[in-house]
């Protein structure tokens, strides 16, 4: 093949930009599909996911991205999860029922199990349990003390020993005061209280929960407003925002001031553990801080700080004073921990929990091994120890996203606390709902592009993006990002498949109605490209290079075939024929007997037609060449073609009749063509091209010889024709291509004396061209005519054309 200039290059990467252009405009319905998507998505998400609104419309949305979540939870390598060591849970489960008695048991077990764990050396222990009302194991002797009390009013003094034996049992088995005592001689210790909401106090008098408010009011966290000048209008925003999400409480239920007394608030704290789960029943959350008063004045309401705060202010060793609340016009910023260390909630004080792995992650001790001393030394040291329930029918179990409803709610609390000693709370933010945005848009406008330009059946492996996508979403997990997969799946889904089926629907019936017209006069790869844009095959003047090939001889052929000999033979050249026009990207205009007309440059235009029809004329005649020798093999007559090529304007397009309708060329272009054809039983030649043949690819690698000036029947203005020899690349790797070149050479030299009258010496020029090449025919032709004009010269003013008298 002949090598394309640069500039047919550049011209070849326009045409293809071009082309892509119009697949994507031809559908751009579809893209339009793509584009409604896109929109739909990022308006729903927006609604859904950003700020994390509730929307009831698209819960169903929020709840499977859930559910997507916790698949990420259950499938995590436990390698990504190590639990703190510094955590341990001491437990209230079934063994501790039975050894210490019934729940709720005696709390003098607390006040030992206290005195164990300092002996032992923990830091901090915290309890997931509030002491509202007092022990009532001491009920019975309390109510006697109480009888030998009111006997002594009435003037019925009892007996001294038993009253002194009462009083000695009152001491002994007054557990809340041993469990006072245990909490101070341990110190750092944090109860647990909880808060109401206003449905949830029915039944309780003021007095009751005005008395339970100002136990808790001592605990109040240090809070600062960012912007002072603002600073009173964002905590009263910061409040309607918690009452909008539910958790503005109006009611607190708190421990008996023996167990938590205000003058002690430095070592004993307190904190709620109040926690909710999402729309699924899931907990996924934690909450750090929330607003309590009585009263619906701001001035008059505080933020408290969760059971996990408090315990790791004491775990840190600060005073009250120093873990401050800092909020904003965006609501809460951070919980500063004095230097030590800085928690970024949500602007409601919640977080989200990176569990670090399903029940029993974190070391569980029964209490009563605690309470008996049967735990290896060493197991509490410099621990926070958190207490509570985690038996059946008396824990606060719950659902974690592995699963079950047999969680633990103080082993929510050691996640909490794991997550803030560590830095590890799951991140979901304005990065990761930006990151969600932008996956999205992809998914939707430059996906909807890629699939306006590919075929649809290629289509669908757009879904296949979402194997990479999950792994994307999966690897974030891991580094504790929460990616959105609902949205940008469903966006690649609906994208994929709605945008498919539309084409396969409506579009691909058009196409294949053009294919069914096309696919006899057409390429594949050029029916492909008018598909793009089906109005090129509306009539239109073009410029083309036409090409008429025929058999010679043909009515001597077809006497001696029977008429199935015959069909078979005419059907195996016209295929091999066509399959050449169609593989240099040619049009078959149409088969007129024996002969075939085709063309370059129509429907699709391309720069290069008359190098294409080049090329397939040299491959018609090499292709014959071999079907000369396995018909002359089979005993079949003989073949040979002539071809004539011409390049100029002509009349493209569907032309035809209201019943029949074909796509073809009309003009002078074609009949010029068609005369070229029929010169070469003039000329003794196979293929003929006129001069805007020959001027568009002389610099592309072909060898010609100049031939002739005529003038055809029926036309005044002459024109050059010249033979195509070959591809020079090829005739150079040939042994005779030196001799072939000297021929051409004095040809042209004959000619010139032919051209200057010297009729004698033309001949004689031809004529040792015939000597070593006796079928050259157009050096035959020139003999012949020399021998004519040696008898006949032309008139004095010969222009050296000759004029052709027969078509």
């Amino acid at each position: 093949m002949p090598k394309v200039p640069e500039g047919g290059r550049r011209f070849a990467i326009g045409v293809r930009l071009r082309d892509l252009f119009a697949t994507w405009w031809q559908h751009r319905a579809a893209f339009l599909i793509s584009v409604i998507i896109t929109v739909v998505a990022l308006g729903v998400y927006i609604l859904t996911f950003v700020g994390d609104r509730n929307t009831p419309l698209f819960d169903f949305l929020k709840r499977f991205e859930y559910s997507t979540l916790d698949t990420r939870f259950r499938y995590r390598p436990p390698q990504y999860t190590r639990p703190d060591p510094r955590i341990v849970v001491v437990a209230i489960d079934q063994r501790s029922q039975e050894v210490l008695g019934k729940w709720p048991f005696s709390r003098k077990y607390f006040g030992q199990m206290l005195d164990q764990l300092r002996k032992d050396g923990a830091r901090v222990v915290s309890f997931d349990v509030t002491f509202d009302k007092p022990d009532q194991t001491v009920a019975p002797i309390r109510a006697l003390w109480g009888q030998i009390e009111n006997d002594k009013k009435e003037g019925k003094p009892p007996d001294p020993r038993m009253e002194a034996h009462v009083a000695e049992l009152a001491k002994d088995y007054d557990s809340d005061a041993q469990f006072a005592a245990a909490l101070r001689r341990f110190g750092p210790v944090v109860l647990g209280n909880f808060y109401l909401q206003a449905d949830e106090i029915q039944g309780i008098d003021d007095a009751t929960l005005n008395k339970y408010a100002e136990m808790v009011q001592w605990y109040a966290l240090n809070r600062n407003a960012i912007h002072p000048a603002t600073g009173k209008a964002d905590f009263a925003a910061l409040l309607n925002s918690y009452q909008f999400e539910g958790t503005l409480f109006t009611a607190t239920i708190a421990n008996i001031p023996e167990l938590a007394p205000p003058d002690n608030d430095e070592k004993t704290s307190i904190g709620f553990f109040n926690i909710s789960s999402d729309a699924d029943g899931v907990l996924r959350r934690g909450l750090l801080a929330v607003p309590f008063g009585r009263s619906n004045n701001p001035d008059d309401i505080d933020l408290y700080g969760s059971l996990e705060v408090q315990t790791l202010r004491l775990y840190l060793g600060l005073k009250s004073e120093q873990v401050t609340v800092n909020y904003g016009q965006a609501g809460i910023a951070t919980i500063q921990f004095g230097d030590k260390l800085t928690v970024k909630p949500d602007w409601l004080g919640r977080v989200l929990i990176n569990y670090r792995g399903p029940r029993e992650t974190y070391p569980y001790t029964s209490i009563a091994d605690v309470v008996t001393g049967k735990f290896k030394p060493g197991t509490f040291r410099d621990k926070i120890v958190l207490v509570g329930a985690s038996a059946t029918g008396i824990g606060d179990l719950r659902t974690p996203p592995y699963g079950g409803i047999d969680y633990p709610g103080l082993e929510v609390h050691a996640n909490v606390i794991d997550n803030m000693l560590n830095n590890g709370f799951l991140i979901r933010g304005p990065h990761q709902e930006i990151f969600d945005l932008c996956l999205i848009f992809l998914f939707g406008i430059p996906l909807g592009i890629a699939m306006a330009l590919v075929s649809p059946r290629w289509m669908w492996f757009g879904l296949a993006l979402l194997l990479p996508f999950g792994y994307l979403n999966y690897v974030a997990f891991l580094r504790g990002y929460w990616l959105n997969f609902t949205l940008p799946a469903l966006t690649l889904t609906a994208n994929v498949m709605l945008v498919s089926l539309y084409r396969a629907l409506v579009e691909e019936k058009e196409k294949r109605k053009v294919r069914s017209a096309f696919s006899r006069y057409l390429s594949p790869e050029v029916i492909r490209r008018l598909l793009v844009n089906p109005q090129l095959v509306e009539p239109r003047k073009t410029e083309i290079t036409v090409m008429f090939s025929d058999i010679r001889g043909f009515t001597t052929i077809s006497e001696k075939l029977d008429a199935q000999e015959l069909a078979l033979f005419l059907n195996r050249y016209l295929s091999d024929m066509t399959k050449i026009v169609f593989e240099t990207q040619g049009t078959l205009d149409k088969y007129i007997g024996d002969a075939v007309m085709a063309f370059w440059g129509a429907p699709i235009e391309e720069r290069d037609h008359a190098i294409q029809a080049c090329n397939a004329s040299l491959a018609m005649i090499k292709r014959v060449q071999e079907l000369q020798k396995t018909w002359e093999a089979e005993g079949k007559p003989r073949l040979d073609i002539g071809i004539g090529l011409n390049s100029g304007p002509a009349s493209v397009g569907n032309m035809g009749s209201e019943l029949q309708v074909g796509y073809t060329a009309l003009g002078d272009t074609v009949n010029l063509a068609s005369r070229l054809e029929g010169l070469n039983k003039e000329y003794g030649t196979h293929i003929l091209v006129n001069e805007s043949t020959h001027e568009a690819v002389k610099d592309a690698g072909f060898l010609f010889r100049e031939l002739d000036v005529i003038r055809v029947k029926g036309k005044l203005q002459p024109v050059v024709i010249y033979e195509l020899v070959g591809e020079i690349a090829g005739l150079e790797k040939e042994p005779g291509y030196a001799e072939l070149q000297q021929r051409l050479k004095d040809f042209a030299a004959a000619r010139g004396l032919y051209t200057h009258r010297k009729w004698d010496e033309a001949q004689k020029a031809f004529e040792e061209i015939l000597k070593g090449v006796p079928g050259d025919g157009p050096a035959r032709m020139y003999w012949k005519r020399c021998q004519e004009y040696l008898f006949d010269e032309p008139p004095a003013g010969w222009d050296g054309v000759f004029t052709m008298t027969h078509k």
